[in-house]
Protein backbone atom coordinates (compact mmCIF):
# COMPACT_ATOMS: atom_id res chain seq x y z
CA UNK A 1 0.00 0.00 0.00
CA UNK A 2 1.43 3.40 -1.07
CA UNK A 3 0.73 6.44 1.12
CA UNK A 4 1.48 9.93 -0.23
CA UNK A 5 1.79 12.27 2.75
CA UNK A 6 1.39 15.97 1.92
CA UNK A 7 2.39 18.79 4.26
CA UNK A 8 3.52 22.41 4.17
CA UNK A 9 6.32 21.54 6.62
CA UNK A 10 8.13 18.48 7.90
CA UNK A 11 11.04 17.80 10.23
CA UNK A 12 13.97 18.03 9.58
CA UNK A 13 13.51 20.24 6.52
CA UNK A 14 11.21 23.00 7.78
CA UNK A 15 9.39 23.50 11.05
CA UNK A 16 7.15 26.13 12.62
CA UNK A 17 5.04 23.84 14.81
CA UNK A 18 3.77 20.37 15.64
CA UNK A 19 2.59 19.71 12.07
CA UNK A 20 6.24 19.35 11.05
CA UNK A 21 6.85 16.73 13.75
CA UNK A 22 3.91 14.66 12.48
CA UNK A 23 4.90 14.86 8.80
CA UNK A 24 8.51 14.06 9.65
CA UNK A 25 7.95 11.15 12.04
CA UNK A 26 4.69 9.43 11.04
CA UNK A 27 5.91 8.22 7.60
CA UNK A 28 8.83 6.32 9.16
CA UNK A 29 6.46 4.78 11.72
CA UNK A 30 4.10 3.75 8.89
CA UNK A 31 7.03 2.13 7.09
CA UNK A 32 7.70 0.05 10.20
CA UNK A 33 4.08 -1.13 9.91
CA UNK A 34 4.77 -2.46 6.42
CA UNK A 35 3.41 0.49 4.41
CA UNK A 36 5.24 2.33 1.64
CA UNK A 37 5.23 6.08 2.25
CA UNK A 38 6.41 9.15 0.37
CA UNK A 39 6.11 12.81 1.38
CA UNK A 40 5.42 15.96 -0.67
CA UNK A 41 6.29 19.43 0.62
CA UNK A 42 7.45 22.80 -0.76
CA UNK A 43 11.17 23.48 -1.24
CA UNK A 44 11.81 26.53 0.93
CA UNK A 45 14.87 28.74 0.89
CA UNK A 46 15.39 27.85 4.55
CA UNK A 47 16.17 24.18 3.81
CA UNK A 48 19.23 24.85 1.69
CA UNK A 49 22.34 23.46 3.34
CA UNK A 50 25.02 20.82 3.37
CA UNK A 51 23.04 18.68 5.79
CA UNK A 52 20.74 17.36 3.04
CA UNK A 53 21.51 15.68 -0.27
CA UNK A 54 18.89 16.84 -2.78
CA UNK A 55 18.58 15.20 -6.18
CA UNK A 56 16.82 16.76 -9.15
CA UNK A 57 14.06 14.50 -10.49
CA UNK A 58 12.62 16.75 -13.22
CA UNK A 59 12.95 20.43 -14.12
CA UNK A 60 10.79 22.97 -15.91
CA UNK A 61 7.50 21.18 -15.20
CA UNK A 62 4.31 23.16 -15.61
CA UNK A 63 1.03 23.33 -13.72
CA UNK A 64 -2.04 24.64 -15.53
CA UNK A 65 -3.82 26.75 -12.96
CA UNK A 66 -6.55 28.00 -15.33
CA UNK A 67 -7.04 28.70 -19.03
CA UNK A 68 -4.75 31.75 -18.91
CA UNK A 69 -2.17 30.98 -16.23
CA UNK A 70 0.59 28.43 -15.80
CA UNK A 71 3.09 28.03 -13.00
CA UNK A 72 6.39 26.15 -13.26
CA UNK A 73 8.34 24.04 -10.81
CA UNK A 74 11.26 21.66 -10.42
CA UNK A 75 10.80 18.36 -8.62
CA UNK A 76 13.57 17.35 -6.21
CA UNK A 77 13.91 14.51 -3.75
CA UNK A 78 15.88 13.58 -0.64
CA UNK A 79 15.95 10.63 1.75
CA UNK A 80 15.30 10.88 5.48
CA UNK A 81 14.90 7.88 7.80
CA UNK A 82 14.34 5.63 4.80
CA UNK A 83 11.52 7.81 3.42
CA UNK A 84 11.63 9.63 0.08
CA UNK A 85 10.65 13.29 0.38
CA UNK A 86 9.63 15.03 -2.84
CA UNK A 87 9.98 18.81 -2.99
CA UNK A 88 8.00 21.23 -5.15
CA UNK A 89 10.53 23.94 -6.04
CA UNK A 90 9.07 27.23 -7.25
CA UNK A 91 11.24 30.19 -6.29
CA UNK A 92 8.46 32.69 -6.92
CA UNK A 93 6.39 31.18 -4.13
CA UNK A 94 8.85 29.44 -1.80
CA UNK A 95 12.28 31.10 -2.03
CA UNK A 96 11.66 33.07 1.17
CA UNK A 97 13.11 33.30 4.64
CA UNK A 98 9.90 32.26 6.39
CA UNK A 99 7.39 29.48 5.73
CA UNK A 100 4.06 31.29 6.11
CA UNK A 101 4.92 34.94 6.67
CA UNK A 102 7.17 37.43 8.38
CA UNK A 103 6.78 38.50 12.04
CA UNK A 104 4.54 41.27 10.71
CA UNK A 105 1.99 38.85 9.30
CA UNK A 106 1.21 36.21 6.69
CA UNK A 107 2.43 36.56 3.13
CA UNK A 108 -0.30 38.19 1.07
CA UNK A 109 0.04 35.62 -1.69
CA UNK A 110 -0.42 32.60 0.60
CA UNK A 111 -3.67 31.75 -1.22
CA UNK A 112 -1.81 31.38 -4.51
CA UNK A 113 1.19 29.70 -2.88
CA UNK A 114 -0.80 26.86 -1.37
CA UNK A 115 -3.36 26.53 -4.15
CA UNK A 116 -0.40 26.02 -6.49
CA UNK A 117 1.23 23.57 -4.07
CA UNK A 118 -1.95 21.47 -3.91
CA UNK A 119 -2.30 21.30 -7.68
CA UNK A 120 1.43 20.66 -8.19
CA UNK A 121 1.17 17.54 -5.97
CA UNK A 122 -1.27 15.98 -8.44
CA UNK A 123 0.87 16.97 -11.41
CA UNK A 124 3.98 15.56 -9.68
CA UNK A 125 2.24 12.22 -9.03
CA UNK A 126 1.31 12.09 -12.73
CA UNK A 127 4.90 12.93 -13.74
CA UNK A 128 6.19 10.12 -11.49
CA UNK A 129 3.51 7.72 -12.69
CA UNK A 130 2.48 7.01 -9.11
CA UNK A 131 -1.02 5.95 -8.14
CA UNK A 132 -1.21 6.18 -4.33
CA UNK A 133 -3.70 4.09 -2.44
CA UNK A 134 -4.02 6.97 0.05
CA UNK A 135 -3.20 10.66 -0.27
CA UNK A 136 -2.93 11.94 3.29
CA UNK A 137 -3.41 15.71 3.51
CA UNK A 138 -2.50 17.90 6.47
CA UNK A 139 -4.21 21.21 7.24
CA UNK A 140 -5.49 23.80 4.80
CA UNK A 141 -2.22 24.21 2.87
CA UNK A 142 -2.89 21.09 0.79
CA UNK A 143 -6.62 20.60 1.38
CA UNK A 144 -7.43 21.48 -2.23
CA UNK A 145 -5.88 18.19 -3.41
CA UNK A 146 -9.17 16.51 -2.48
CA UNK A 147 -11.12 19.15 -4.39
CA UNK A 148 -8.93 18.83 -7.49
CA UNK A 149 -9.34 15.04 -7.44
CA UNK A 150 -13.09 15.50 -7.25
CA UNK A 151 -12.96 17.88 -10.24
CA UNK A 152 -10.80 15.48 -12.27
CA UNK A 153 -13.23 12.62 -11.67
CA UNK A 154 -16.37 14.68 -12.24
CA UNK A 155 -15.05 15.99 -15.57
CA UNK A 156 -13.83 12.56 -16.66
CA UNK A 157 -10.32 13.77 -17.41
CA UNK A 158 -7.76 11.25 -18.71
CA UNK A 159 -5.70 11.45 -15.51
CA UNK A 160 -8.72 10.22 -13.51
CA UNK A 161 -7.68 6.66 -14.32
CA UNK A 162 -4.40 7.09 -12.43
CA UNK A 163 -6.31 8.00 -9.28
CA UNK A 164 -9.24 5.60 -9.73
CA UNK A 165 -8.28 3.59 -6.61
CA UNK A 166 -6.97 6.57 -4.61
CA UNK A 167 -8.68 7.61 -1.37
CA UNK A 168 -8.00 10.78 0.61
CA UNK A 169 -7.51 11.36 4.33
CA UNK A 170 -7.57 14.92 5.63
CA UNK A 171 -6.06 15.67 9.05
CA UNK A 172 -7.03 18.80 10.97
CA UNK A 173 -4.19 19.79 13.30
CA UNK A 174 -5.79 23.03 14.48
CA UNK A 175 -9.23 24.08 13.26
CA UNK A 176 -8.54 27.72 14.07
CA UNK A 177 -6.32 28.03 10.97
CA UNK A 178 -8.71 27.52 8.08
CA UNK A 179 -7.28 29.19 4.97
CA UNK A 180 -10.09 31.70 4.35
CA UNK A 181 -9.56 33.70 1.15
CA UNK A 182 -11.34 35.78 -1.46
CA UNK A 183 -13.56 33.95 -4.00
CA UNK A 184 -11.37 35.05 -6.94
CA UNK A 185 -8.93 32.34 -5.87
CA UNK A 186 -11.30 29.80 -7.43
CA UNK A 187 -10.63 31.38 -10.83
CA UNK A 188 -6.88 31.19 -10.26
CA UNK A 189 -7.19 27.50 -9.31
CA UNK A 190 -9.36 26.71 -12.33
CA UNK A 191 -12.19 25.43 -10.16
CA UNK A 192 -14.83 27.91 -11.21
CA UNK A 193 -18.11 29.06 -9.67
CA UNK A 194 -19.67 25.61 -9.25
CA UNK A 195 -17.46 25.07 -6.21
CA UNK A 196 -18.53 28.40 -4.70
CA UNK A 197 -21.59 26.95 -2.95
CA UNK A 198 -22.62 26.15 0.60
CA UNK A 199 -22.09 22.46 -0.26
CA UNK A 200 -18.61 23.32 -1.57
CA UNK A 201 -15.99 25.88 -0.51
CA UNK A 202 -18.19 28.91 0.18
CA UNK A 203 -17.95 30.24 3.73
CA UNK A 204 -19.62 33.57 4.52
CA UNK A 205 -19.00 34.85 0.98
CA UNK A 206 -15.37 33.72 0.96
CA UNK A 207 -13.72 30.39 0.26
CA UNK A 208 -12.53 28.16 3.06
CA UNK A 209 -9.82 25.65 2.18
CA UNK A 210 -10.12 23.56 5.33
CA UNK A 211 -13.82 23.25 4.59
CA UNK A 212 -12.84 21.89 1.18
CA UNK A 213 -10.73 19.22 2.87
CA UNK A 214 -13.62 18.29 5.16
CA UNK A 215 -16.26 18.13 2.41
CA UNK A 216 -14.29 16.38 -0.35
CA UNK A 217 -11.98 13.96 1.52
CA UNK A 218 -12.98 10.37 2.15
CA UNK A 219 -12.00 10.41 5.82
CA UNK A 220 -11.25 13.23 8.24
CA UNK A 221 -9.01 12.85 11.25
CA UNK A 222 -7.83 15.12 13.96
CA UNK A 223 -5.09 14.69 16.51
CA UNK A 224 -6.98 13.37 19.55
CA UNK A 225 -10.33 11.66 20.21
CA UNK A 226 -11.47 14.41 22.61
CA UNK A 227 -10.73 17.17 20.09
CA UNK A 228 -12.64 15.20 17.44
CA UNK A 229 -15.69 15.42 19.72
CA UNK A 230 -15.09 19.04 20.72
CA UNK A 231 -15.00 20.38 17.15
CA UNK A 232 -18.54 19.10 16.62
CA UNK A 233 -19.73 21.80 19.04
CA UNK A 234 -20.20 25.55 18.43
CA UNK A 235 -17.69 26.33 21.19
CA UNK A 236 -14.79 24.62 19.43
CA UNK A 237 -16.07 24.23 15.86
CA UNK A 238 -14.84 27.64 14.62
CA UNK A 239 -17.95 28.03 12.47
CA UNK A 240 -17.53 24.60 10.85
CA UNK A 241 -19.24 22.47 13.50
CA UNK A 242 -22.29 21.94 11.27
CA UNK A 243 -20.12 20.84 8.33
CA UNK A 244 -18.22 18.48 10.62
CA UNK A 245 -21.39 17.05 12.15
CA UNK A 246 -22.54 16.19 8.62
CA UNK A 247 -19.34 14.11 8.26
CA UNK A 248 -19.37 12.77 11.81
CA UNK A 249 -19.35 9.14 10.62
CA UNK A 250 -16.11 9.76 8.71
CA UNK A 251 -14.35 11.64 11.52
CA UNK A 252 -11.79 10.01 13.82
CA UNK A 253 -9.34 11.24 16.45
CA UNK A 254 -5.85 9.73 16.58
CA UNK A 255 -3.38 11.02 19.17
CA UNK A 256 -0.02 12.20 17.84
CA UNK A 257 3.11 10.47 19.06
CA UNK A 258 6.58 11.66 19.95
CA UNK A 259 9.92 10.35 18.77
CA UNK A 260 11.23 8.32 21.72
CA UNK A 261 14.69 8.14 20.17
CA UNK A 262 14.96 11.92 20.23
CA UNK A 263 13.14 12.45 23.53
CA UNK A 264 14.80 10.06 25.97
CA UNK A 265 16.29 11.15 29.33
CA UNK A 266 18.35 7.97 29.35
CA UNK A 267 20.40 9.11 26.33
CA UNK A 268 19.72 12.86 25.91
CA UNK A 269 23.16 14.43 25.43
CA UNK A 270 21.87 17.88 26.40
CA UNK A 271 21.39 16.89 30.04
CA UNK A 272 24.06 17.19 32.71
CA UNK A 273 23.23 13.66 33.87
CA UNK A 274 21.04 10.99 32.30
CA UNK A 275 18.42 8.93 34.12
CA UNK A 276 15.53 6.50 33.72
CA UNK A 277 12.49 5.40 35.70
CA UNK A 278 14.57 2.93 37.69
CA UNK A 279 17.14 5.50 38.80
CA UNK A 280 16.03 9.14 39.14
CA UNK A 281 19.26 10.52 40.56
CA UNK A 282 20.03 12.23 37.25
CA UNK A 283 16.69 14.04 37.33
CA UNK A 284 17.60 15.57 40.69
CA UNK A 285 20.92 16.68 39.20
CA UNK A 286 19.13 18.29 36.26
CA UNK A 287 16.89 20.21 38.64
CA UNK A 288 19.89 21.40 40.64
CA UNK A 289 21.56 22.62 37.45
CA UNK A 290 18.41 24.38 36.26
CA UNK A 291 17.83 26.07 39.64
CA UNK A 292 21.47 27.18 39.83
CA UNK A 293 21.34 28.78 36.37
CA UNK A 294 17.90 30.38 36.65
CA UNK A 295 17.40 31.38 40.30
CA UNK A 296 19.41 32.80 43.16
CA UNK A 297 18.54 29.94 45.52
CA UNK A 298 20.96 27.04 45.75
CA UNK A 299 18.66 24.29 46.97
CA UNK A 300 16.20 22.06 45.13
CA UNK A 301 13.48 22.26 47.75
CA UNK A 302 10.91 24.65 46.15
CA UNK A 303 8.70 22.79 43.64
CA UNK A 304 9.65 24.00 40.16
CA UNK A 305 7.04 24.62 37.45
CA UNK A 306 8.08 24.66 33.80
CA UNK A 307 6.31 25.95 30.70
CA UNK A 308 7.52 25.68 27.10
CA UNK A 309 4.83 27.37 25.10
CA UNK A 310 3.73 29.80 22.48
CA UNK A 311 2.83 32.95 24.42
CA UNK A 312 -0.75 33.26 23.23
CA UNK A 313 -4.31 33.23 24.45
CA UNK A 314 -4.83 29.66 23.18
CA UNK A 315 -2.10 28.41 25.51
CA UNK A 316 -3.76 29.94 28.58
CA UNK A 317 -1.11 32.58 29.22
CA UNK A 318 -3.68 35.02 30.62
CA UNK A 319 -4.47 32.49 33.37
CA UNK A 320 -0.81 32.23 34.30
CA UNK A 321 -0.44 36.02 34.38
CA UNK A 322 -3.55 36.39 36.57
CA UNK A 323 -2.32 33.73 38.97
CA UNK A 324 1.39 34.64 39.11
CA UNK A 325 1.18 36.34 42.52
CA UNK A 326 -0.58 33.30 43.97
CA UNK A 327 1.80 30.84 42.29
CA UNK A 328 4.78 32.58 43.84
CA UNK A 329 2.92 32.97 47.15
CA UNK A 330 2.39 29.21 47.31
CA UNK A 331 6.16 28.75 47.24
CA UNK A 332 6.52 27.62 43.63
CA UNK A 333 9.33 28.67 41.36
CA UNK A 334 8.38 28.94 37.69
CA UNK A 335 10.30 29.14 34.42
CA UNK A 336 8.68 29.99 31.07
CA UNK A 337 10.37 29.52 27.70
CA UNK A 338 8.64 30.70 24.55
CA UNK A 339 7.70 33.41 22.14
CA UNK A 340 4.43 34.68 20.78
CA UNK A 341 2.12 37.68 20.97
CA UNK A 342 3.79 40.98 21.80
CA UNK A 343 1.25 41.80 24.51
CA UNK A 344 2.29 38.68 26.43
CA UNK A 345 5.97 39.50 25.90
CA UNK A 346 5.39 42.85 27.61
CA UNK A 347 3.19 41.44 30.36
CA UNK A 348 5.52 38.63 31.36
CA UNK A 349 8.59 40.87 31.23
CA UNK A 350 6.89 43.06 33.85
CA UNK A 351 6.04 40.00 35.96
CA UNK A 352 9.63 38.78 35.62
CA UNK A 353 10.91 42.04 37.07
CA UNK A 354 8.36 41.91 39.89
CA UNK A 355 9.04 38.27 40.88
CA UNK A 356 12.65 37.95 39.78
CA UNK A 357 13.63 35.62 42.60
CA UNK A 358 10.88 33.12 41.80
CA UNK A 359 10.03 33.61 38.11
CA UNK A 360 12.43 33.15 35.20
CA UNK A 361 11.38 34.24 31.70
CA UNK A 362 13.20 33.33 28.48
CA UNK A 363 11.73 34.91 25.35
CA UNK A 364 12.71 32.83 22.33
CA UNK A 365 13.56 29.16 21.96
CA UNK A 366 16.55 27.05 22.93
CA UNK A 367 16.43 23.30 22.39
CA UNK A 368 18.98 22.69 25.15
CA UNK A 369 17.09 24.82 27.68
CA UNK A 370 13.81 23.19 26.65
CA UNK A 371 15.25 19.76 27.40
CA UNK A 372 16.58 20.96 30.75
CA UNK A 373 13.12 22.29 31.62
CA UNK A 374 11.50 18.96 30.71
CA UNK A 375 14.10 17.11 32.77
CA UNK A 376 14.70 19.50 35.67
CA UNK A 377 11.21 20.71 36.58
CA UNK A 378 8.83 18.97 38.94
CA UNK A 379 5.63 20.15 37.24
CA UNK A 380 4.85 20.97 33.61
CA UNK A 381 1.99 23.45 33.26
CA UNK A 382 -0.36 23.50 30.23
CA UNK A 383 -3.50 25.56 30.99
CA UNK A 384 -4.64 25.67 27.33
CA UNK A 385 -7.90 27.25 26.28
CA UNK A 386 -8.04 24.47 23.72
CA UNK A 387 -5.41 21.92 22.70
CA UNK A 388 -5.97 19.66 19.67
CA UNK A 389 -3.26 17.25 20.83
CA UNK A 390 -0.30 18.81 22.60
CA UNK A 391 3.24 17.46 22.61
CA UNK A 392 4.61 19.16 25.72
CA UNK A 393 2.67 16.95 28.13
CA UNK A 394 3.85 13.81 26.29
CA UNK A 395 7.50 14.87 26.46
CA UNK A 396 7.17 15.89 30.11
CA UNK A 397 5.79 12.44 30.97
CA UNK A 398 8.78 10.88 29.22
CA UNK A 399 11.13 13.00 31.36
CA UNK A 400 9.30 12.34 34.64
CA UNK A 401 7.89 15.86 35.00
CA UNK A 402 4.28 15.81 36.17
CA UNK A 403 1.74 17.61 33.95
CA UNK A 404 -0.87 20.00 35.35
CA UNK A 405 -3.26 20.56 32.45
CA UNK A 406 -6.65 21.86 31.53
CA UNK A 407 -9.07 19.03 30.76
CA UNK A 408 -9.45 19.70 27.03
CA UNK A 409 -8.58 18.05 23.70
CA UNK A 410 -5.47 15.91 23.65
CA UNK A 411 -4.68 16.86 27.24
CA UNK A 412 -7.86 15.04 28.27
CA UNK A 413 -6.88 11.92 26.34
CA UNK A 414 -3.27 11.64 27.45
CA UNK A 415 -3.27 12.57 31.15
CA UNK A 416 -4.84 10.34 33.82
CA UNK A 417 -6.12 12.61 36.59
CA UNK A 418 -5.07 12.23 40.22
CA UNK A 419 -7.43 13.26 42.99
CA UNK A 420 -6.40 10.77 45.69
CA UNK A 421 -3.93 8.00 46.47
CA UNK A 422 -6.10 5.39 44.78
CA UNK A 423 -5.70 7.26 41.48
CA UNK A 424 -1.92 6.94 41.78
CA UNK A 425 -2.20 3.20 42.40
CA UNK A 426 -4.38 2.95 39.30
CA UNK A 427 -1.77 4.64 37.10
CA UNK A 428 -2.52 8.35 37.51
CA UNK A 429 -0.05 10.58 35.69
CA UNK A 430 -1.04 14.22 36.34
CA UNK A 431 -3.53 16.79 37.53
CA UNK A 432 -6.44 18.24 35.53
CA UNK A 433 -8.78 21.18 35.93
CA UNK A 434 -11.96 21.64 33.91
CA UNK A 435 -12.89 25.31 33.66
CA UNK A 436 -10.88 27.97 31.87
CA UNK A 437 -10.18 29.76 35.12
CA UNK A 438 -7.06 30.86 37.00
CA UNK A 439 -8.73 29.80 40.25
CA UNK A 440 -9.31 26.26 39.00
CA UNK A 441 -5.74 26.15 37.69
CA UNK A 442 -4.46 27.17 41.13
CA UNK A 443 -6.56 24.46 42.78
CA UNK A 444 -4.92 21.86 40.51
CA UNK A 445 -1.48 23.24 41.38
CA UNK A 446 -2.31 23.07 45.09
CA UNK A 447 -3.44 19.47 44.65
CA UNK A 448 -0.16 18.67 42.89
CA UNK A 449 1.80 20.38 45.66
CA UNK A 450 0.10 18.32 48.36
CA UNK A 451 1.33 15.13 46.68
CA UNK A 452 4.76 16.65 46.03
CA UNK A 453 5.30 16.87 49.79
CA UNK A 454 5.10 13.07 50.02
CA UNK A 455 8.26 12.04 48.14
CA UNK A 456 7.24 8.39 48.00
CA UNK A 457 3.94 9.16 46.29
CA UNK A 458 5.53 11.75 44.00
CA UNK A 459 8.13 9.21 42.89
CA UNK A 460 5.31 6.78 42.07
CA UNK A 461 3.58 9.41 39.92
CA UNK A 462 6.87 10.07 38.10
CA UNK A 463 7.28 6.37 37.37
CA UNK A 464 3.66 6.11 36.16
CA UNK A 465 4.31 8.88 33.67
CA UNK A 466 7.63 7.57 32.42
CA UNK A 467 6.06 4.18 31.68
CA UNK A 468 3.42 5.62 29.34
CA UNK A 469 3.73 4.75 25.64
CA UNK A 470 3.01 7.65 23.31
CA UNK A 471 5.44 6.54 20.63
CA UNK A 472 4.59 6.96 16.95
CA UNK A 473 4.11 3.19 16.70
CA UNK A 474 0.74 3.43 18.41
CA UNK A 475 -0.39 6.27 16.13
CA UNK A 476 0.86 4.46 13.01
CA UNK A 477 -1.13 1.33 13.91
CA UNK A 478 -4.30 3.45 14.16
CA UNK A 479 -3.63 5.16 10.82
CA UNK A 480 -2.88 1.84 9.16
CA UNK A 481 -6.25 0.51 10.32
CA UNK A 482 -7.94 3.62 8.88
CA UNK A 483 -6.11 3.27 5.55
CA UNK A 484 -6.94 -0.43 5.25
CA UNK A 485 -10.61 0.34 5.87
CA UNK A 486 -10.57 2.83 3.00
CA UNK A 487 -8.79 0.35 0.73
CA UNK A 488 -11.37 -2.33 1.49
CA UNK A 489 -14.09 0.21 0.71
CA UNK A 490 -12.51 0.90 -2.69
CA UNK A 491 -12.40 -2.83 -3.46
CA UNK A 492 -16.11 -3.17 -2.66
CA UNK A 493 -17.16 -0.32 -4.97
Amino acid sequence: MLIAMCSAEAVPFAKTGGLADVAGALPAALKEQGLQCIVFMPFYKTIFGDRFDFNLVCSGLNVTMNEDEEEFYDLLKAEYRGITFYFIKNDKFFDRKYVYGTPRGDYKDNPKRFCFFSKAIIYALEELGLSPDIIHLNDYHCALVSVFLHQIRQEGRPEAGLFRQTSTVFTIHNLAYQGIFEPRMLDYCGLGPKYFTVEGLEFYRKINLIKGGIVFSDKITTVSPAYAKEILTPEYGEGLDGVLRARKGDLAGIVNGIDYQSWDPKSDKNLCENYNDADLKGKRSCKAELVKNCFSVKKNKPPLIGMISRLSEQKGMELVAEAMESIVGLGFHIIILGTGDEKYHRLFKLLHEKYKGSFKLEIGYSDRLARFIYAGCDIFLMPSKYEPCGLGQLISLRYGTIPVVRDTGGLSDTIKDIKDRDDIAEGGTGFKFAGYSSLQMLEALKRARSFYEDKRLWKKIIKNGMKQDFSWKSSAISYKKLYLGLKDGQKNK
